[in-house]
C-alpha cells in the first residue's frame, strides 16, 4: 500500500499540502470529521513522532501554534484538539490489515470534545510540558498523545492487553461518536471532501492576512 503521507507517492495533491516547514508540513487530509482539520506531518515516514529529532519536535510545537491561531481567528475556537496516537512504538510497521504503513501524524481538530474523559480511565497518564517529552514518556510503548483543554498528557497501558488495544485503537471513530457525527469516523465511508475543499482556501486567506 502507498504511504499517504509520503509526499513522493504524490497521494496529497499540491493544493492540499498547506505549509512547508523545515522538518514537518501541514496538510489537509480526506477523512475531514468536519471542517477545518489539517495534521502534522514528517516528511520521513517515521512510525510515531516519540522516534522523530528534538528539532522535528520543536517544529511540532510552532506548527501547533499556528494552527490554534487559525482555529482562533477563523472558526472562533479557544479550546481545539490534537492528538496522536503512537501506534508505531509497539514495533508496529502498519497501520491495519490492509497494510497502510504508519507514517507519524498529529490530527487537528476544531471541537472542544473531552477526549481526556474517553482515555483518562483506562490508561496511566503522564502530563508534558510539550511534545519534546514523548520520546522519554513512551519509552518504546504504544501511546496516545492528546493536547487539549490546556493539558498535554500522554496515554500509555497499564499492561499487555492495553498494549493490545491501544495498538489497535481507532480513536477517530470514538472521537466521531463523541462529537455527534459517528458516522463520518471511516475516512472511506465519509471522505470529507466538501469540508476538505472549504479548508483549503480558508487556510490560505488566514496565512495571507498574517503577512498582509
Amino acid at each position: 500500500m502507498l504511504c499517504v503521507y509520503c509526499l513522493d507517492n504524490h497521494v496529497l495533491r499540491g493544493e492540499q499540502i498547506l505549509v512547508r516547514g523545515e522538518e514537518l508540513y501541514l496538510c489537509a487530509p480526506r477523512g475531514q470529521l468536519v471542517e477545518g482539520c489539517p495534521a502534522i506531518v514528517p516528511y520521513h515516514c517515521i512510525g510515531c513522532m516519540a522516534m522523530t529529532s528534538a528539532r522535528c519536535l520543536s517544529e511540532l510545537d510552532r506548527l501547533r501554534d499556528l494552527v490554534a491561531d487559525f482555529y482562533r481567528k477563523v472558526y472562533g475556537i479557544t479550546e481545539p484538539l490534537l492528538y496522536e496516537q503512537g501506534r508505531a512504538g509497539s514495533g508496529s510497521a502498519a497501520a491495519d490489515e490492509a497494510g497502510f504503513p504508519l507514517h507519524a501524524h498529529v490530527c487537528c481538530l476544531p471541537v472542544a470534545a473531552d477526549v481526556h474523559g474517553l482515555l483518562e480511565e483506562a490508561y496511566d497518564q503522564q502530563p508534558l510540558s510539550g511534545p519534546f517529552e514523548l520520546e522519554a514518556a513512551t519509552t518504546g510503548s504504544p501511546y496516545v498523545y492528546v493536547d487539549s483543554a490546556g493539558r498535554r498528557i500522554v496515554y500509555l497501558p497499564r499492561d499487555d492487553d492495553g498494549r493490545s488495544e491501544l495498538t489497535r485503537m481507532r480513536l477517530k471513530r470514538a472521537i466521531a461518536q463523541l462529537i455527534g457525527v459517528p458516522e463520518r469516523g471511516y475516512w472511506r465511508d465519509y471522505p470529507g471532501d466538501a469540508e476538505l475543499q472549504r479548508l483549503i482556501p480558508r487556510f490560505a486567506a488566514f496565512l495571507e492576512s498574517r503577512v498582509t
